[in-house]
């Protein structure tokens, strides 16, 4: 007996094997695409506009594709609260930018629940250093800047949102503070002091993060208001007298404004003590001879070994 629907039946299974694999190829490719790469998302993604901006001027989207990293993304928010416009970021040199944001670029994928409840030193893409601090209670900042949303999946790592936009070290304290124009005083002070203080200059000078030091950094405008009106007037004082000025402005250990608690802290100089006050996340200083506080004018500047704060008075102990 001839059977009609034979020829029917091989058709309509071999269009339904290809409507299988169709499907299952589609899916397939979902899966690819799902999550996507941190550049992907950068482009996507409403909150990073002037990051967005700040990456196709750069051209640091390939760098952000990578394999197994972690990017600390700052959103439109964050480079408000730094200050930073796109137009702001297209006025910097291209590689200044690139570099500028490989410094918020980890090799290796960070969750944040890996991280440790303490201070830890990371060496970021841009061959700077940085200061994650775990404070506990799911709170995590990098430098300054507060993580505000963690662990975004990425297709090539992880993504955490931070408030901040972070500013890449450049250097030793040391050599931070010799290329800051408004640094001149402090570091003709600090190359005075080097004879009889050299294990401190060896200290400010290592490019390691062993043992960091806290600057409170007085600017040349800071020196000629408290009376030292030229550098001439640095080179009068005895060595040892501005050795012990300066160990005077500085305090153990990285410490970023946002850990700065109201009450005393020990300083370097032997026995001498600043009294800070914090008030909405304001920090004032006071040396035990000022008659009034000094103001941080801009602060949170890393370097390889710690952090410098600048303010507008010469301290006195």
């Amino acid at each position: 007996m001839t059977n009609y629907f034979a020829p029917l039946l091989s058709r309509l299974s071999v269009l339904g094997l290809l409507l299988v694999l169709s499907f299952s190829c589609t899916n397939r490719d979902n899966t690819v695409a799902d999550p996507k790469t941190i550049t992907d998302q950068i482009l996507e993604d409403k909150q990073f506009g002037i990051l967005r901006a700040a990456m196709t001027y750069a051209e640091a989207g390939d760098a952000l594709k990578a394999a197994n990293i972690t990017f600390f993304a700052p959103n439109d928010a964050a480079f408000q609260n730094s200050g930073l416009t796109e137009a702001a970021i297209r006025s910097l040199p291209k590689e200044q930018v690139k570099n500028m944001l490989l410094y918020h670029v980890l090799y290796s994928p960070v969750s944040l629940s890996t991280i440790p409840t303490e201070v830890n030193t990371v060496q970021t893409a841009s061959q700077g250093v940085a200061y994650l601090n775990n404070a506990g209670a799911g709170t995590v900042y990098i430098n300054n800047a507060k993580v505000t949303q963690p662990d975004v999946k990425a297709a090539n790592g992880v993504i955490h949102i931070i408030d901040h936009v972070l500013t890449p070290s450049s250097g030793s304290l040391l050599a931070t503070i010799q290329s800051n124009s408004t640094f001149t005083f402090l570091a003709a002070a600090l190359k005075r002091i080097s004879t009889v203080n050299p294990s401190l200059i060896a200290t400010l000078s290592n490019t390691t993060s062993a043992n960091p030091i806290t600057i409170f950094a007085p600017t040349d405008d800071a020196f000629i208001a408290s009376g030292y009106t030229s550098i001439a007037s640095i080179e009068a004082i005895s060595s040892q007298t501005l050795s012990s000025l300066l160990t005077y402005h500085m305090l153990a250990g990285a410490t970023f404004s946002y850990q700065f608690q109201s009450g005393s802290v020990n300083t370097l100089l032997t026995n001498n003590r600043l009294t800070l006050v914090v008030t909405n996340g304001v920090v004032v200083i006071k040396g035990n001879k000022n008659p009034t506080t000094a103001m941080i004018r801009k602060a949170d500047q890393p370097a390889t070994n710690g952090v410098i704060h600048s303010i507008d008075q010469v301290l006195q102990p």
